[in-house]
């Protein structure tokens, strides 16, 4: 999901007992938070800005604030922030003492004390929840729409946690009048911000937001967004904030898949700002770049910083990713020749990256000798290769066209075929099926992940259900401890319509699922579950990537893509599966496509059940 798609329990039994949690652990104690409260003198000015889409179009306008003393942070009220995210919604606050304010949204409740600036809610993903927007009545949960799927129930354990974000600790400022409750722009957009990525982001001079989440986002950010971000400096009040809002949402917000440095030096019991100071030369070089008012040296930070948190290929905080910069512009140019020096500065102070480096290279040179061996074998590109008894499957993407989809389930176009869509994995993954349950002499049928970096859930629930007659998608927060199952309809025999017919879809054949250290994300997840559910796996252990992921904004405008707190993957028995699933029977990487050696196994295993 990308695991979509895809760390934690916060303070483990004693917390869980109590169900309460205070995030305060990552405190930059730099200027502590003053409350602000608006006297009768007014200090701010309030502008109503344009709000746009990623495709550039006009989605309305939306009035923000900007007080006195950080003057180029723009301010939001909760209830405005609301109806621009879910049109014909609101956040109702009503005051309840000096300070004290209650908040209602369509979904749930929550308080704020703009004193203490504490946001406390007992069940805040129902608070901030917009998958109504997605399909009516859906919970916080994930799901990527795809319309052959579609959400169906959710299991929560424990339903209710109390959860209160100690925004004070950080010195992030909320703020109120008499008519409503203000927090910063990002502050708010990252608070919301869901699976299905419905973003908000602020670049000085408009809002972008993305109604149609993940979808939206696919071509990045249009220049007109970009182009107000590319100063050279930032502002004073802009860098101070920017980074405080980073390091809370990172302590707080981050999944914790087990696997990076920071995590290693106690990010979750520190923060980012003490661990960052306490790792060395490499912690500190990054925070004093993240602090920088020069903006090559500030995105040359969140290059290094995701260094120090990266877990596999979900975390990316390089805050480029998503805005699309003309590559041969001056500013591209400044920037990369920064982030070369300042890389190079970094790994001679951190050499315990080396490995990391090193594992990442030799997933590459995997990948490429995967793929090599089975062009030898199967031909250049083929998906459906028969020997005997066995077919194989290669399947390299839990992405799929669904341009196609979405119009046959309107009603506006045929059903998708190999066909018109030579390129979708999941169409070719569809037509082996059907090619091997025709052939009488096929009995096995081996699934073939192991150079699949992962994309969607919503595909990984249709394979399960195909395969295994199960759509459960197992996960837990990090930030509450809660442990979810969320379940999942799936539309098995493609007619675009989800009925009783789908129960009479049925392969009999001998499923096997060949996974490698590529297999990642969403690779991850689904041998995870077919394991679980009786299906052997061969070749190498999977290569992990438990998180799903979010595209973040950050406050300056950019945005940057991380392992979220909202979905950490488990396996059936509710264990984090970031480490990766070892297989039924280990495979040398030379055997992967022998294919009289991979039935053996594959019949022996059946045989035994």
């Amino acid at each position: 999901m990308e695991t979509n798609k895809c760390k934690w329990m916060w303070h483990m039994l004693a917390t869980m007992f109590i169900g309460i949690f205070i995030l305060s652990s990552c405190v930059v104690n730099d200027n502590p938070a003053v409350d602000t409260d608006i006297p009768a003198a007014k200090n701010y000015s309030e502008r109503m800005v344009p709000v746009i889409d990623p495709k550039g179009a006009s989605q309305g306008t939306v009035m923000l604030r900007f007080y006195n003393d950080m003057p180029n942070v723009a301010y939001v009220s909760i209830s405005n922030f609301q109806q621009m995210m879910y049109p014909g919604t609101t956040v109702q606050v009503v005051p309840t003492g000096e300070h004290q304010y209650a908040l209602t949204s369509p979904c749930g409740t929550a308080t704020v004390d703009t004193d203490k600036d504490i946001f406390e809610s007992d069940d805040y993903e129902a608070f901030t929840n917009m998958m109504g927007q997605v399909q009516p009545g859906m919970p916080n949960t994930c799901y990527d729409a795809l319309p052959i799927i579609r959400w169906k129930s959710i299991d929560i354990q424990p339903k209710n946690v109390h959860v209160a974000l100690d925004y004070g600790k950080y010195g992030i400022d909320i703020r109120a009048d008499d008519t409503s409750v203000y927090f910063p722009f990002a502050t708010i957009a990252d608070l919301y911000i869901d699976g299905y990525m419905h973003i908000a982001d602020y670049n000085g001079q408009s809002v972008l937001i993305a109604p149609n989440g993940a979808y939206d986002l696919d071509d990045g950010y249009p220049q007109s967004f970009i182009a107000p971000i590319l100063q050279e400096t930032r502002t004073a009040d802009m860098t101070d904030f920017s980074y405080r809002n980073l390091c809370f949402t990172l302590t707080n917000f981050f999944g914790y898949p087990g696997r990076s440095l920071l995590e290693n030096k106690g990010l979750k019991e520190k923060g980012l700002d003490q661990a960052l100071q306490d790792y060395g030369q490499a912690g500190q070089m990054t925070r004093t770049l993240l602090k920088s008012q020069n903006m090559y040296e500030y995105i040359a930070g969140t290059t290094t910083l995701g260094y120090l948190l990266y877990d596999g290929g979900h975390t990316y905080t390089d805050v480029t990713v998503l805005s699309s910069i003309d590559k041969e512009s001056s500013f591209w140019n400044s920037i990369d020749q920064v982030k070369k020096e300042k890389t190079a500065e970094f790994l001679k102070v951190c050499p315990e990256y080396s490995p990391i480096q090193d594992a990442r290279v030799n997933n590459s040179m995997l990948r490429s000798n995967l793929n090599k061996l089975r062009t030898e074998k199967m031909g250049q590109g083929v998906k459906y290769y028969k020997e005997g008894s066995t077919a194989y499957c290669w399947f390299n993407s839990f992405m799929c066209d669904d341009s196609g989809w979405r119009k046959f389930y309107k009603g506006e176009g045929p059903k998708p075929t190999v066909k018109d869509y030579p390129n979708d994995w999941l169409i070719a993954l569809i037509d082996a099926l059907q090619k091997a349950e025709a052939d009488p002499e096929v009995k096995n049928f081996v699934l073939d992940i192991s150079t699949n970096g992962g994309g969607s859930s919503d595909v990984v629930m249709f394979i399960t259900s195909i395969l295994c007659n199960k759509a459960d998608m197992y996960y837990e927060n990090t930030l509450t401890g809660q442990k979810i199952k969320s379940t999942y309809e799936v539309d098995r025999n493609l007619d675009g319509k989800f009925d009783e017919k789908d129960a009479e879809v049925k392969y009999n054949l001998n499923f096997a699922l060949l996974t490698s250290t590529c297999s990642f994300s969403c690779g991850n997840m689904l041998p995870a579950l077919l394991k679980d559910y009786g299906i052997p796996l061969l070749g190498i252990q999977s290569g992990g990537g438990s998180c799903c992921v979010l595209y973040n904004p950050s406050a300056d405008g950019f945005a940057y893509r991380y392992s979220t707190h909202r979905a950490r993957l488990n396996d059936t028995k509710g264990q984090n599966i970031d480490e990766g699933i070892k297989p039924t029977y280990e495979l040398e990487t030379a055997d992967f496509f022998n294919i009289s050696k991979v039935t053996q196994l594959v019949e022996n295993y059946y045989k035994s059940k």
